[in-house]
């Protein structure tokens, strides 16, 4: 039991709170009714009735192992999570939650937002315990023990169902496949780019730098991976994104810079740039319309492309050709001309790294390749910051735009230029309404964005050794 100070318990007494936890037993219905009702953290999911409204709180069970200290939570609609993507709210130790109606995404979380909000639910994970209170008392807030069927294990063992199907798509082990068999595989891939269902010819016949995306289907948007398998692995086992893949209901955008890794240590690695390369080359062949990579800087074979002094891309190019053979490293090449640089759909505008600095519109996009400064700076633009002071601005994401015929308000995403050390999402980036920046290649967790109840929504999951499990649940 957590230890608790003479200022804690004042507290609780002032707030009606008991300091004793309760364990519910699987059949009580508790009402919330003014105080904190406190519940250990024993591994038991939790159903809220707020009246027409249930929510669920699950623990998160790692699929690598024991979670080591006590688990985050995941509160989320049954409702919505039935139904396709949803969305969740995740309470990690030491943080609350408070349903509240100005709280930025939360009427996405609710199928019956008005019940939600006419409450005031609190929620707060204090390590070995929850805390629960609602001080609206004569609404009527109740809360009960999930069945463990319908809790945190029912979570866990959806995702290894997913991690088996990814493993399916592969074909096999998930470890770089044979020189023959990745050749078959770029080269095939290779050809359906040519007829892209959602690119306009360019001048030339081909299919244009501008993906322009249907508006039905969900975007599931990632930003660099950075050899990171475990996070792509993270996003397709997560929330019901690979259902919806296999259903037609979304779209996988990858916003570039899927390989070369930025850990220290392994910046001159390129053997998780292949698997990386060989699993997005896979989703591709199996979803040609429903997967799609933007190019990034490291997407290239260009000397200019170093970290740390490592001149990433020319390692990238001589692995691939010690690996696979000459003929591979030029499909690769290929790969990289035919694919989209920016991305249009009615919930977004993307690419990999920033706009233009001039005004350029959709005809200017589709024949971008030709224009190797647009390409450079669709690529490797930053944002203005006093590290990077003569990066993109305000006026430039509004030009951009602007030039393009878009509301002032759809949202900007770019990728590339990670705002600190630590975090993954970066929402109003710079201080410009709807600029967004996504970094997907944290070790412990992996950052997207998703549309929910009309809405685009930024999520973020932790990461873990998912390649690790593959192998285990493979040789059993």
């Amino acid at each position: 039991m957590t230890k608790r100070s003479p200022f804690g318990a004042l507290r609780d007494l002032l707030q009606g709170g008991r300091y004793q936890p309760v364990q519910p037993a699987a059949s009580d219905r508790l009402r919330l009714s003014g105080k904190s009702l406190r519940v250990p953290c024993s591994g038991d999911a939790y159903a809220i009735e707020m009246g027409r409204q249930m929510l669920h709180v699950c623990p998160e069970l790692p699929l690598a192992g024991p979670a080591s200290g006590p688990p985050a939570y995941r509160v989320f609609d049954p409702e919505r999570q039935a139904s396709g993507i949803y969305h969740a709210l995740r309470l990690e130790p030491g943080a609350g939650v408070a349903i509240e109606h100005r709280q930025a995404g939360q009427r996405a979380l609710f199928s019956e937002p008005r019940d939600a909000f006419r409450r005031h639910l609190q929620i707060t994970h204090r390590g070995e315990e929850l805390v629960f209170r609602d001080p609206i008392s004569e609404l009527g807030t109740y809360l009960s023990v999930l069945p463990p069927e319908r809790g945190g294990t029912a979570l866990r063992d959806a995702r290894l169902r997913r991690l088996d199907r990814v493993a399916d798509l592969f074909g096999g082990p998930l470890q770089p496949l044979s020189p023959a068999a990745a050749l078959a595989q770029i080269r095939d891939v290779n050809s359906r780019l040519i007829d892209d269902p959602w690119r306009r010819k360019d001048a030339q016949g081909n299919a244009g730098a501008l993906v322009e995306l249907p508006p039905q289907p969900a975007p599931i948007i990632v930003g660099d991976l950075h050899a990171r398998v475990d996070n792509l692995l993270t996003v397709l086992t997560e929330n019901a994104f690979l259902n919806a893949l296999e259903s037609g209901d979304a779209i996988l955008v990858l916003l570039g810079d899927a390989i070369h890794s930025e850990e220290d240590g392994e910046l001159e690695d390129m053997a998780a740039s292949v698997l990386m390369m060989d699993l997005i080359l896979a989703l591709k062949r199996h979803w040609p319309d429903r997967v799609v990579l933007l190019m990034g800087n490291h997407e290239s074979f260009s000397p200019d492309v170093m970290k740390g002094g490592v001149p990433q891309s020319v390692l990238w190019e001589r692995a691939l050709r010690e690996l696979r053979g000459e003929e591979y490293a030029q499909e690769m090449a290929l790969f990289y001309r035919r694919s989209p640089l920016v991305a249009l759909s009615d919930d977004f505008l993307a690419c990999h790294a920033g706009p233009p600095r001039r005004a350029v519109g959709l005809d200017a996009l589709i024949e971008a390749r030709e224009q190797p400064a647009l390409v450079h700076e669709l690529t490797w633009n930053r944002l203005k910051t006093p590290h990077w002071p003569s990066g993109y601005t305000r006026s430039d994401v509004k030009r951009f735009r602007k030039s393009l015929g878009l509301d002032d308000r759809l949202p900007f995403i770019v990728a590339h230029y990670p705002q600190t050390r630590d975090a993954t999402v970066w929402l109003d980036a710079g201080g410009i309404p709807q600029h967004h920046i996504i970094y997907s290649a944290r070790t412990d967790r992996v950052g997207l964005f998703t549309r929910v109840g009309g809405e685009l929504l930024a999520q973020v999951y932790p990461s873990e050794n998912l390649q690790r499990v593959i192998a285990a649940r493979q040789s059993t």
